[in-house]
């Protein structure tokens, strides 16, 4: 039911002659209208007919409704950057709720009290009300299965599970993470695994093995964050994808280790390789005007890697890994360089892929047609914008050699063997329209 219908439910009740009809028809239009609430202001409108409501249905009248009431603004608090009044909100609405609702609605009501309390800047606090929550949950899903109301109860065992991880990951004593990492692990087992919620559980989890820093906790770290990326994908969730993307940044270049302390490894090297690419990745995703602190985060950590890199650029380092990977994973390393630049102004795109395409003439001729290939292919998923810039920018880097011929015959080749028909005429018109020769 949109607003206008809900308003106009409101304006056919009257106040004096059916107060409470008219409190529970602006209850419900307050949910609605915070729903959709993008500004502060918006959501103190809901506040005061939410106050006006709950005056009409007092906890002395209707305790259910007005807990009910009491909830929704305390969300409408939260959302508008208060949270201790939503605190203050969440637990009337707790005390009304307990004894005359439903488990899920009371062991809700306790989970709010908690992220209240955490975002109040009190999480140990917030381990209390969690702890009841998931303890009412756990219990009344004895039994269930995952559909129905059991689905809705493992959900919120789920978010409850989340909600007290973080609690005490903000603790940061070693009691804390390594409870924390317990009930990121519970989390993950109750939840769907195909759910947000289960993707923030396994981001949670890294996070808190990242910051502990046992030796055996970045493997876990990293499969953790794998396991995430499955499900905050670039398209459906950018910004927790880059996120994640940063978070593997981080366990990669730290499990690389310090080459100023010994002698790089292959390992290595690939480790910083795989911590550039995914940087880079989280780095295409954030505006470093509305993720001002996420961006400047990345662009320190992507300085750190060159440094660690020596004489090799980005580019090159992500480019040897290509090399060093199977098919498939070098398919997907140029899917996620190139397919963000379909979003990009055409400056970036040039820098980018003429960066990309000097990289490429940097490899030997013999392995240079392999990385071509997949290249060639992934061009062809995407805008013919990307494919024409590409286009010259193979050209230019060839061009820029003495020996140039080598890699335009390795071109050629990589065109032949992975393009047929249209699509190869199409490609090779276009080489042809930037002056190269075939060999």
């Amino acid at each position: 039911m949109d607003t206008a219908e809900l308003e106009a439910r409101l304006d056919a009740v009257d106040l004096a002659d059916d107060p409470d009809g008219w409190a529970v028809a602006a209850y419900r239009l307050a949910v609605a209208r915070s729903e959709l609430a993008t500004t502060v202001d918006g959501l103190a409108a809901c506040v005061e007919l939410l106050d006006k409501a709950g005056r009409i249905l007092t906890p002395e009248r209707a305790p259910l409704e007005h807990g009910r009431i009491a909830t929704v603004m305390g969300h409408c608090h939260r959302s508008a950057g208060r949270p201790d009044l939503a605190v203050d909100d969440f637990r009337r609405a707790a005390d009304l709720l307990r004894g005359r609702s439903d488990v899920l609605e009371e062991a809700a009501a306790l989970a709010n009290v908690g992220l209240g309390l955490t975002e109040s800047g009190r999480p140990a606090d917030a381990v209390g009300p969690l702890s009841k929550a998931i303890d009412l949950l756990t219990v009344a899903m004895v039994g269930d299965d995952a559909a129905g109301s059991g689905g809705d109860r493992r959900r919120t065992l789920g978010a409850a599970l989340v909600n007290r991880a973080q609690a005490r990951q903000m603790t940061s004593t070693a009691d804390g993470l390594a409870a924390a990492i317990a009930d990121y692990e519970a989390a993950t087992d109750v939840l769907d695994a195909e759910s947000p919620q289960s993707a923030m559980a396994w981001h949670g989890l890294a996070t808190v093995l990242l910051e502990r820093g046992e030796p055996a906790d970045l493997t876990r770290a990293i499969a953790a964050i794998e396991q995430s990326l499955t499900v905050f994908s670039v398209n459906a969730f950018p910004f927790q994808h880059a996120i994640a993307r940063h978070s593997m940044a981080v366990a990669l270049n730290r499990r690389g280790r310090d080459l100023h302390e010994r002698g790089p490894s292959d390992a290595d090297m690939l480790d910083l390789a795989r911590a550039a690419h995914h940087g880079e990745a989280a780095l295409a995703v954030f505006d470093p005007r509305l993720h001002a602190a996420q961006w400047r985060a990345v662009d320190e950590l992507l300085t750190t890697i060159e440094v660690r890199l020596g004489n090799r650029s980005r580019e090159e380092a992500v480019v040897q890994l290509m090399v060093a990977v199977d098919e498939d994973e070098r398919t997907q390393l140029l899917r996620d360089r190139l397919a963000p630049l379909a979003r990009a102004p055409d400056v970036r795109v040039e820098r980018d892929l003429g960066r990309l395409c000097g990289a490429l003439t940097r490899l030997d001729p013999t392995v240079h047609q392999l990385v071509v290939r997949s290249l060639v292919s992934v061009l062809m998923e995407l805008p013919d914008r990307i494919l024409e810039h590409a286009v010259r920018a193979l050209v230019a880097a060839n061009d820029a050699l003495p020996d140039g011929e080598i890699y335009d015959r390795s071109l050629d080749d990589a065109v032949h063997a992975r393009l047929f028909g249209p699509q190869r005429v199409r490609v090779r018109d276009l080489l042809e329209s930037q002056g190269w020769v075939r060999p």
